[in-house]
């Protein structure tokens, strides 16, 4: 279980891992819901995905439902490397082994009990909390310039809570989805794809399967599949494709441009019918 693989064969994050578990932590059978059974809320368990994020991802993004937030609501949702996995979320600081890259440290989160983002030791307000009947998405984008992560509440974009140092870079092949919980009772399920995702952005909704996957993917096919499509400027169906193409790699102000071109292409119709 979870070995599944899309875009072209690459291993990706399709479940939890069964050996993260602990007496206070069951996984279900479809690898996806978690349940935390610590009577006293005392033990923090963190769980990572069974697979790191594949260096050839420019991004990633993963949806949470909060199906019980527990007895505190203490759940947090980001990514952490492997070494981190016995630590708390907000406890965690980037930690790099020169000698041994694979030793590097790091993780984030977004908690749900005081809408807190935690990352590298330090946390900070940035959204609204969440609680049973909540889906959470956390997006990751490590393919622009301005390398980024932000999180989605019932599929509504919350804004981009930071933007990450260039010497993450590393981490690729090390950076697992992941989720903190210490709230008695509490119980989540995850969606790595599997179904369609509640933020709507990152479903392949307008535009080609092809194209979604180029999203995704760091490669020259999608500069390919954005030039054909750029000289499609009057096609309202292909500046649909590159806008929500641009969206989903987080190019915000080139998606704009293609919005406004879109507009004034319907502009120009609705006078032609007056």
């Amino acid at each position: 279980m979870g070995e599944t693989t899309l875009f072209n064969g690459l291993v990706l994050p399709t479940a939890w891992n069964i050996d993260d578990t602990s007496q206070f932590v069951s996984i279900d059978s479809s690898g996806l819901k978690v349940n935390y059974t610590d009577p006293n809320d005392y033990k923090t368990v963190v769980i990572r995905a069974n697979n790191p994020i594949p260096s050839q991802c420019g991004l990633f993004y993963f949806e949470i439902e909060i199906i019980n937030e527990g007895k505190n609501g203490i759940i947090g949702i980001g990514y952490c490397t492997k070494q981190n996995k016995h630590k708390r979320l907000h406890a965690w600081k980037y930690v790099e082994d020169e000698e041994n890259k694979e030793n590097k440290s790091w993780g984030c989160a977004y908690h749900g009990d005081d809408g807190y983002f935690f990352c590298s030791g330090s946390g900070k307000p940035y959204g609204p909390k969440y609680t049973a009947g909540d889906t959470i998405g956390c997006y990751l984008n490590f393919r622009n310039d301005d390398k980024m992560i932000f999180y989605t509440k019932n599929g509504i974009n919350l804004g981009i809570v930071c933007y990450l140092p260039n010497n993450l870079d590393g981490l690729k092949n090390n950076l697992y989805p992941c989720i903190e919980l210490r709230s008695q009772d509490s119980s989540v399920e995850a969606n790595f794809g599997r179904k369609k995702f509640k933020y709507l952005t990152m479903t392949n909704d307008d535009i080609g399967k092809e194209l979604w996957e180029a999203c995704w993917i760091n490669s020259k096919t999608f500069d390919q599949y954005v030039d054909e499509l750029k000289n499609k400027s009057n096609d309202t169906l292909s500046l649909t494709s590159l806008g929500k193409a641009y969206l989903i790699i987080g190019k915000y102000e080139e998606a704009y441009a293609v919005s406004t071109r879109l507009l004034e292409i319907e502009s120009k119709k609705n006078c032609s019918f007056n």
